[in-house]
């Protein structure tokens, strides 16, 4: 792939409907979210995922097909949002709409017929551009993927009769093993081995809980087995299987839970008769030599004949029950993550004051000492420098938030700890709104920073005691949860613990939020990509100088020169720059004197993001052109070695980003965007503040 590289001189100075869908992209493949599903996520709803192969394997025509929609239309009752998931010509669905529910249906019986796709199937399927009815190992595992916590089923699979013998165990189980997602069902499918499925579960470490006062385990058709064998646990109802769910995942505990829910007593049949006609089943199955994928699917069809239907009565009943227990279960862990966000209630949710919200700044605050030495040279040898002494107020986090502010970005809100002290008070203060989400630590001492600065404002070394840091914690963004998820961008800087990315990273995801990362310090360059496997979901922007840009490309294994970092040329630069690019979309590298770099995919007269006006957009920018293009925009302000003026280029970076950022927001192209950066870098350059209060006057 070839870049293209432009030298820009900016302004000629001379410088050194209801069921629309929307595409969300991860790498090659596609998920597309049914517009009800972006609704939900966008707004605060809890969401159900619903599986398809009870549409496409489970029922006949229309059966199937009234099912699908009437167990939608219970979970919307419920207060929750359906998201039926499938596979339709190669793209995995989040949502479904009624006219692809119906066209799967149809099918079903027919030459057409989706193909049954677990987990090992979705990659084949969505590579051959089928379709696929995902079974609950399948639908689990883009659920999670999805952000979706809770799926509803009729039963889960499980270990087959005569399993010692065929080795016939579904893939259901080992996904429930490994996945993180709870599962509302009425047990075991009735055609399996219930006892060796439990047996199972209990060895994959997933929890197996009936909902409700009984104390023996459901069979599917029947709200008993034939030997009423007791359930593994139980609990009252939604509120206490939600508090189940927050604890697992405040434990860090990777597997899904099954939640087991009794058929209504008026549709259970007889265990004891629904188990003659299975067995019968099964004969015939190893007389016709069926076996795999079409096992489960000709048992419960030849159930369904031999109770003359009654089977598919029972069916409908428990799958629709299991509904309206899964959306419960969703609405109530709703209300947990809301209202504490799994903290035993010492934590206390943040809410927005009403204003409108743009952008959530997550990072460090500092107060900065900078001694700026006015010798022309500067030799660490024990002698004493010339200098000035001069306190502000700096961290990447706060000088990007603050210069937000200094432009106009007044929907900006700040997250961060501080301690109880003089430059604490400052920095809340001097935000305005921005400082409402900063947390004043008692006992705790706001971050310091001593840096040398040369002549040319170049810093030499810098001390940081930056504890406090470590108080920017997981508990601290989830205080914030609510504000964050109405931002449309959140900007991320390499100060708070890998943790707290990696709760961030979850938000983002959950609410397709673009990632903007600074990565602040050659040591804290790659943090992100080892906070969470989902960074690559939602990291759009990254603006890296020199030193860490090569640092990127050394985790990504970026072939580039073996020289210095100040021997690279330009040319070296683009080319890793360019190979950055295929795994983060927009790579901004500053380059000090040389300018800024942008690196992406469009030409300069193309918008960095497309935020619409529906707030629904694509997690990548749906740009047309496949070819990766580089751009070198000068700086519009060079420091002259002669000049007495103090210059500092502290915030310089931060500035530059600032102005880009609002650009951004306000849907500018990219030379808009970059020429407002830079116009805020220059005057950022021209003081010993590193946001100064000038900068106001490039709002409009």
């Amino acid at each position: 792939m070839t870049s293209i590289i432009l030298k820009i001189g900016v302004h000629n100075r001379l410088i050194h409907p209801q069921y629309r869908t929307i595409t969300h992209r991860l790498f090659n493949n596609t998920f597309i979210f049914g517009n009800e599903v972006i609704s939900a996520k966008q707004n605060n709803k809890p969401i159900v995922a619903l599986e398809s192969t009870i549409i496409t394997h489970g029922m006949p025509y229309p059966d199937n097909f009234e099912t699908a929609i009437k167990v939608e239309e219970i979970v919307r009752q419920r207060g929750a949002v359906p998201a039926t998931i499938g596979i339709i010509n190669g793209n995995i669905h989040v949502g479904l709409n009624e006219d692809q529910i119906n066209n799967l249906a149809i099918e079903a019986n027919g030459p057409k017929r989706a193909i049954k796709c677990s987990q090992r199937d979705i990659c084949s399927i969505v590579a051959a551009k089928a379709n696929g009815g995902t079974t609950v190992g399948g639908t689990v595992t883009i659920a999670h993927l999805a952000g979706i916590p809770v799926m509803a089923t009729g039963g889960i699979g499980g270990v087959h009769r005569d399993a010692q013998d065929t080795f016939d165990i579904s893939s259901d189980l080992i996904v429930l093993g490994r996945t993180p997602v709870a599962v509302v069902c009425a047990g075991i499918k009735a055609i399996l081995d219930i006892p060796k499925t439990l047996e199972f579960l209990e060895t994959l470490g997933v929890p197996v809980m009936t909902v409700g006062d009984a104390e023996t385990f459901p069979a599917f058709y029947s709200s008993t087995t034939v030997d009423n064998i007791k359930s593994p646990a139980k609990v009252s109802g939604a509120i206490d299987a939600a508090k189940c769910i927050n604890i697992q995942k405040n434990l860090g505990i990777n597997s899904g839970l099954i939640f087991a829910v009794p058929i209504p007593q008026s549709h259970s049949i007889d265990p004891s008769i629904i188990d003659k006609f299975i067995q019968i089943a099964l004969d015939e199955l190893k007389n016709h030599g069926i076996h795999g994928k079409n096992v489960t699917p000709y048992l419960l069809k030849r159930v369904t004949e031999l109770t003359e239907g009654k089977s598919l009565a029972s069916n409908k009943a428990l799958i629709e029950n299991n509904a309206r227990v899964a959306a419960d279960i969703a609405v109530e862990l709703f209300k947990i993550s809301m209202n504490n966000n799994g903290n035993s209630g010492n934590v206390k949710l943040r809410e927005n004051s009403g204003k409108k919200l743009n952008i959530a700044v997550i990072g460090g605050a500092v107060e900065d000492t900078v001694i700026h030495i006015e010798d022309p040279v500067v030799k660490f040898d024990g002698r004493t420098h010339r200098g000035k002494f001069l306190k502000s107020y700096g961290g990447v986090g706060r000088n990007v938030a603050a210069a937000l502010v200094a432009l106009g970005a007044n929907g900006t809100r700040f997250v961060t700890a501080v301690g109880d002290d003089r430059a604490g008070k400052y920095i809340i203060e001097s935000l305005q709104d921005a400082g409402e989400t900063v947390e004043k630590l008692p006992n705790k001492m706001t971050a310091r920073y001593t840096g040398i600065i040369d002549r040319n404002g170049e810093c030499h070394l810098g001390i940081g005691e930056m504890d406090i840091f470590e108080s920017i914690d997981a508990n601290l963004i989830r205080n914030n949860q609510s504000i964050i998820e109405q931002t449309q961008i959140i900007i991320l800087d390499g100060n708070p613990p890998v943790e707290t990315m990696r709760e961030v990273i979850d938000i983002a995801y959950n609410r397709l939020l673009p990632v903007w990362y600074e990565p602040t310090d050659v040591k804290k360059v790659c943090k992100i990509f080892e906070s969470n496997p989902k960074w690559n979901k939602v990291l759009h922007f990254v603006s890296p100088n020199i030193k860490e840009l090569l640092k990127m490309a050394d985790y990504f294994s970026i072939k580039m020169s073996n020289e210095p970092w100040e021997n690279i040329t330009v040319d070296e630069i683009i080319d890793v720059s360019k190979q950055l690019a295929e795994y983060i979309p927009v790579v901004f590298t500053t380059m000090g004197p040389e300018g800024l770099l942008v690196t992406r995919k469009g030409n300069a007269t193309d918008v960095f993001y497309n935020f619409t006006t529906n707030s629904s957009y694509e997690m990548n920018n749906p740009m047309t052109r496949n070819q990766i293009e580089s751009r070198i925009y000068p700086p519009l302000l060079n420091i002259d070695d002669n000049i007495n003026e103090g210059y500092s280029v502290s915030g310089c970076g931060d500035c530059l980003a600032a102005g880009i950022i609002s650009g951004i927001l306000k849907g500018l192209d990219e030379i808009s965007c970059v020429s407002l950066g830079l116009k805020a870098a220059a005057i950022s350059l021209q003081s010993f503040e590193t946001t100064p209060s000038t900068l106001k006057n490039l709002k409009s």
